[in-house]
């Protein structure tokens, strides 16, 4: 187990792993910390909720060295989560009680992210932070951080049922092993780097969500992983973690299309009022691809890297490093 320490002007900064026993704590500074942030962006108070307690340990157990606590004098003040897919390495949520913001906490954090990443072997270290906040934007680029893309946040209501849709199959633990071989094939096809093979693992191991595949002549072509989370523990959303379509075919709309509707109509069946989705904003014919599937822009985030070179091939797919 690592543990680094960083002095600043009055206390030690301890940085270590997060530990089953800090769960509820880390969830409390991420609510204060949002809390705090929701009055200075719009001026009025704002109960943000707690982070799901399953989506955390669900982190944990896919990269225990990687999700981290600040402590000082035997206090979390801070916490982070490292996520690694593949050779791509991203940061995200990094989280500081406001009373510690600016002390050294958050740069201790996010260089022992750095950290971990390089060590895991990643290529490429980056992630996403809301677009419209200087103090944010900021933080990072005074880390070393350039902006790279702009990833909107698109919202749609959700009506009706489930149904079947053609050529997508819903994947469960026992196809699991099956499938996951396609799953990092394809990551590599949208960017070289990419592997989402774990992510599609904690979908369905741990039942934070679904895995649909899609299909055409025996050979998968496009995935989509949708977080669902747990009931009472988050808004009543869904969010598309990834919708990846073969770069290389000529019908890369359709299969998006079908995977889209997948999760739509599962989100519905759930009882989910609105899915969540973020894509990159250098594809400007999926954005109005989106907006007449009736989705609404609702925000915009800004893609940011310290390490290496991130593109991604192809115009149909769905991207996210924000956790």
């Amino acid at each position: 187990m690592s543990i680094f320490a960083r002095m600043n002007k009055d206390r030690t900064i301890v940085i270590r792993p997060m530990r089953t026993g800090d769960i509820e704590r880390v969830r409390e500074v991420g609510q204060i910390a949002w809390s705090d942030l929701a009055m200075q962006d719009i001026g009025r108070r704002f109960r943000y909720p707690k982070r799901s307690e399953k989506l955390i340990e669900s982190y944990m157990a896919i990269e225990p060295e990687g999700c981290l606590v600040a402590e000082m004098d035997g206090s979390i003040v801070g916490s982070a989560f490292c996520h690694v897919w593949g050779g791509v390495g991203w940061i995200g949520p990094l989280e500081v009680l406001p009373d510690h913001q600016n002390t050294g906490v958050g740069k201790a954090l996010l260089s022992a992210c750095e950290r971990h990443l390089s060590e895991r072997g990643c290529d490429i270290i980056g992630l996403e932070t809301m677009s419209h906040l200087p103090k944010n934007l900021h933080f990072y680029l005074t880390s070393g951080y350039v902006p790279t893309s702009v990833v909107l946040i698109m919202e749609k209501r959700m009506l009706g049922d489930e149904m079947h849709t053609q050529f997508v199959e819903d994947i469960d633990v026992s196809g699991l092993p099956s499938v996951l071989g396609d799953v990092a094939r394809l990551g590599r096809e949208v960017s070289p780097s990419l592997d989402y093979t774990d992510e599609a693992r904690m979908a369905v191991e741990r039942r934070m969500g679904r895995l649909f595949v899609s299909k055409r002549d025996g050979e998968v072509v496009g995935f989509a992983i949708l977080h669902t989370y747990q009931k009472g523990e988050e808004a009543r959303y869904s969010s598309i973690k990834a919708l990846i379509v073969d770069p290389g075919r000529s019908d890369q709309k359709e299969i998006f299309d079908a995977l889209l509707d997948r999760c739509e109509q599962a989100s519905a069946s759930m009882g989910k009022d609105h899915v969540l989705v973020r894509l990159s904003a250098l594809s400007p014919e999926l954005y109005q691809h989106m907006l007449s599937r009736s989705y609404l822009l609702k925000g915009a985030n800004v893609r940011m890297v310290k390490k290496g070179i991130y593109e991604e091939n192809g115009k149909y797919h769905i991207t996210s490093w924000a956790g």
